[in-house]
């Protein structure tokens, strides 16, 4: 199997639901979602380079990642499928729905959680030193205590974090052709940054509904269950047959 692509248990059948990490996340992040959802999807997860068992060398480029995964992805992908990701994962979502549906693949749902839309001038971090680093990660909310505590787990996990935000906070805006596919976003009402620009993904979309949990930008992680029975909606809710034809690149910029 593609180290990039790692597979929860064993098919369920039906509806393919394919997750994308947040910044120094891996396959094993949604470890929880799976069990909640294992009896309606195939779950399958992406294993970024240099992240958990992936050896390959760190990308930094957010281009490249979605390059990488869109050939890893095509000769899996199997209709319907959904395509979810969280922080950083939501904007892989978002570059590579867009070029999936230049293809003409079209997914079922994209759902797109806790990201600022891609026009936003995003705050720049990756090139502060360890502490300071390490202190804006921690305000985000998804590092345990004890992991807090450890400083040599986390130099060991730091530079997969810098790799994401670099990638992050290069990505040029460049292609502003709005997706064909239904978008949902979901964020944690105490993530101030992600509610405030929250509807600014209309620009983006032809077809898109917001959804809110309790919490800060990490709720996935205390949120779960919550986050599988609106995945479990969207897809139930989805429509099963992708729009006709190919779309085509349109309004472009230059970054």
């Amino acid at each position: 199997m593609n180290e990039i692509i790692k597979q929860f248990g064993a098919p369920a059948g039906g509806t393919q639901l394919i997750c994308f990490p947040f910044a120094g996340g891996y396959s094993a992040s949604f470890g929880p979602l799976y069990e909640h959802l294992k009896a309606d999807f195939e779950v399958l997860a992406i294993e970024p380079p240099g992240h958990g068992t992936n050896r390959m060398a760190f990308v930094d480029n957010l281009e490249e990642l979605v390059d990488l995964y869109i050939a890893a992805l095509k000769p899996r992908l199997s209709a319907p499928f959904v395509l979810f990701g969280h922080s950083m994962g939501g904007m892989v979502v978002y570059r590579l729905t867009q070029k999936l549906e230049q293809e003409g693949i079209f997914p079922a749902a994209a759902v797109i959680s806790a990201i600022q839309p891609p026009h936003i001038q995003r705050q720049k971090v990756s090139h502060k030193n360890d502490d300071a680093f390490l202190d804006h990660l921690i305000q985000l909310g998804g590092i345990p205590q004890q992991l807090k505590d450890n400083r040599e787990v986390m130099n060991f996990f730091l530079p997969s974090f810098r790799a994401d935000y670099r990638a992050l906070e290069t990505f040029c805006h460049t292609d502003h052709t709005p997706l064909m596919s239904p978008v949902h976003i979901l964020n944690g009402d105490r993530d101030e940054k992600c509610m405030k620009d929250a509807h600014g993904w209309k620009k983006w979309a032809r077809t898109i509904d917001f959804h809110y949990f309790k919490g800060g930008h990490m709720y996935l992680l205390a949120k779960t269950e919550q986050v599988a029975a609106k995945i479990k909606t969207i897809a139930v809710a989805s429509r099963k047959e992708a729009p006709p034809g190919n779309i085509k690149k349109n309004g472009k910029s230059v970054c």
